[in-house]
């Protein structure tokens, strides 16, 4: 399980663009993950991966009442969509902060948390983003993947305001993963 945040509609759906490009230059078989209807930025993850998450479950419930009084001080989280960068694992689209909320959102929920914060308690996110392709396997064109991003590195998108986190669960459908909500909560109106 994690906490996510969506961009809205429009944003999701120039994601989705730039994701159906970077699939081309990639290659079959590769994940699309950043398509407009996942595309996301990870507030925090959570947990390893379950393959069940049965109803009533009570780190669901652990999870987003923590989310709750975390989000009482913080309003909505803004980020301006900066660029390209590639990792061994993926292609993704950089998020730089238009100011503090998303730390102070991610510190008020370790604090929340609690030992619930253990997966991370090590962990420091210092870049946000939004992954657009993981990779499944070798590169037919490494080379023409790397040129594509090196030319993508500085891409002005525009900014995105996030108004919602959502705790969700992946799922693999026979082609990709998506995402399930289990539940969100507002990021709209601080106390």
């Amino acid at each position: 399980m994690s906490v996510v945040m969506r961009p809205d509609a429009a944003t999701a759906r120039s994601i989705g663009e730039i994701t159906r490009e970077a699939m081309s230059v990639a290659g079959e078989g590769h994940w699309p993950t950043g398509t407009a209807d996942s595309s996301h930025f990870t507030l925090r993850a959570l947990e390893k991966h379950r393959l069940s998450v049965p109803d009533g479950d009570a780190r669901v419930s652990r999870y987003i009442a923590a989310l709750r009084t975390a989000a009482r001080v913080i309003g909505p989280v803004r980020l301006t969509l900066s660029g390209l960068t590639l990792t061994p694992g993926c292609i993704m689209l950089c998020a730089e902060p238009s100011d503090d909320a998303i730390e102070r959102l991610y510190d008020a929920y370790e604090d929340a948390l609690g030992e619930e914060a253990w997966l991370e308690a090590d962990f420091d996110r210092n870049i946000w983003y939004s992954t657009l392709v993981h990779f499944t396997r070798p590169l037919t064109k490494p080379q023409a993947v790397v040129d594509w991003v090196g030319e993508r590195r500085e891409l002005a998108l525009g900014q995105v305001e996030c108004r919602h986190a959502e705790l969700v669960v992946y799922r693999f459908n026979g082609s990709r993963i998506v995402m399930e909500t289990l539940d969100a909560v507002s990021l709209s109106h601080r106390a």
